[in-house]
């Protein structure tokens, strides 16, 4: 075969129509910053595209070369990595790619079966499905630069979309550095009760933070008191705090509102109540981890997945659901991924003050008293009706409805909490209080502020 290959030509880039990811990547053309060719000479990695078409961001090029060692290291007798196009120096059109303009994109080789160091396509007997799910799994675990995506189109591969013209190589695009996740609104969460409309990854185990880049305690002890029991205590720990951070983020676009503050006292009041003595759930975040969607390292629910399926920033992790959702891919958003890779650092000052705050206990509970459920039943009622409610009684008769009829999956259900003021229950979320604790006073879940 010759020394260099022919770029490889995604659909879109041989004109189709530009995908959403392609539009995205054209939209800011790359600068003088795009000015670090990948050496020639690297652990792990071979060039097979030649050296003018192997510029990139300096970030991008370290991330490569972590990739690299971390490669060889795990497979020491080959074959290396092969790399292909990246971007021109100064960034800018590269033909014949719609993309691969900002020195963020980089075409990789799938690792063969013999350990030869040539082109193979997934489809052919000498491509090796587990070497290849090992470099997916090292590109993304990589500690310089987060993954935005990467395409590629064997089915059973996870961490990647499938897309058209993908069949030969990865594409990997890097996150621009410095980049903030966007938040998102969210769906249904498996207990029945609608997430939050106000906003809005290895996404398995989170390393803890790195000195200087995490939250600082000490930090608050959560405590339920019930009359004649004895007291139940949990001390918040500062991964609990990182994970609240991201949780306002993802769930409250990372702003500190009172309605904001009442979803994290819900979340509190349900982790005291009911969800703290499950041995899965010794852990607060990873409470928090498994109720909120951005959170999830795979979406929960099959419903979820079946609307995002299609969407080229859905990850499938591999597998299916269960019925009725069978036939429809495990995964989750890339958007939620990258929430769940950002560092306490890069997180929105406002969400990181928020979280610490109210775990130390200085955000006092907003007015709701121990609801532990919350819903935007306008958006149901929405559903139902096919607009909006007119009047507020409209909505509040609808809204005491709900509680009695679809607040609890168990049928012990659930009662709305009534006006509270400061509070935008209409508009946003309404509150429920579990049937099974209503008699508890208001006052029955605490924070008790570190000495």
């Amino acid at each position: 075969m010759a020394l260099f290959e022919a770029p490889a030509v995604h659909d879109a880039d041989a004109g189709q129509p530009a995908s959403a990811w392609e539009v995205a990547a054209t939209r800011t053309v790359a600068g003088p910053r795009v000015d670090t060719a990948l050496p020639r000479e690297n652990a792990g990695l071979v060039s097979y595209q030649r050296e003018p078409r192997q510029y990139g961001r300096a970030e991008m090029i370290r991330a490569l070369q972590a990739i690299g060692a971390a490669w060889q290291r795990a497979r020491p007798t080959g074959p290396r990595i092969g790399i292909g196009d990246i971007s021109l120096r100064g960034g800018g059109p590269m033909p014949p790619h719609a993309s691969h303009q900002r020195g963020l994109d980089v075409d990789i080789r799938l690792v063969r079966a013999d350990g030869r160091e040539a082109p193979v396509r997934y489809q052919d007997a000498a491509y090796s499905r587990a070497l290849t799910q090992q470099l997916v799994n090292i590109i993304r675990a990589n500690p310089i630069l987060p993954v935005e995506l990467i395409l590629f189109n064997d089915p059973a591969v996870t961490g990647v979309k499938r897309w058209k013209g993908h069949d030969n190589h990865l594409h990997v695009r890097f996150r621009v550095p410095g980049a903030a996740p966007r938040p998102t609104t969210t769906a249904r969460p498996a207990s029945g009760v609608a997430r939050p409309t106000t906003g809005s990854v290895p996404p398995a185990a989170q390393p803890a933070p790195a000195p200087g880049d995490g939250p600082r305690g000490p930090f608050g002890t959560l405590t339920l008191v019930r009359p004649g029991k004895p007291a139940w205590q949990y001390q918040f720990t500062p991964d609990d705090v990182l994970w609240t951070a991201r949780f306002i983020v993802g769930e409250a676009g990372g702003r500190d509102t009172p309605d904001n503050r009442a979803v994290i006292w819900a979340m509190f009041n349900r982790y005291a109540l009911f969800t703290g003595r499950l041995r899965a759930f010794d852990r607060f975040h990873k409470f928090i981890r498994a109720y909120s969607t951005p959170l999830q390292p795979v979406l929960r629910s099959g419903g979820a997945a079946k609307r995002h399926m299609h969407r080229p920033e859905f990850v499938r992790t591999g597998g299916t659901y269960d019925a009725p959702y069978q036939h429809v891919p495990r995964g989750q958003l890339e958007r939620h991924l990258r929430l769940q890779r950002t560092s306490w650092g890069s997180l929105p000052a406002e969400a990181r003050s928020l979280a610490e705050r109210a775990l130390r206990g200085e955000a006092p509970n907003p007015g709701i008293g121990i609801a532990s459920d919350f819903a935007n039943t306008a958006v149901y009622f929405k559903d139902r009706h096919g607009a909006l409610p007119r009047t507020y009684e409209e909505w509040r008769a609808f809204t005491e409805g709900y509680a009695r009829e679809r607040c609890h999956r168990d049928q012990r259900g659930c009662t709305w909490i009534g006006r509270v003021n400061g509070l935008d229950q209409v508009r946003k979320n309404a509150f429920f209080i579990d049937n099974r604790v209503r008699d508890l006073p208001a006052s029955a879940v605490q924070i008790i502020r570190p000495r």
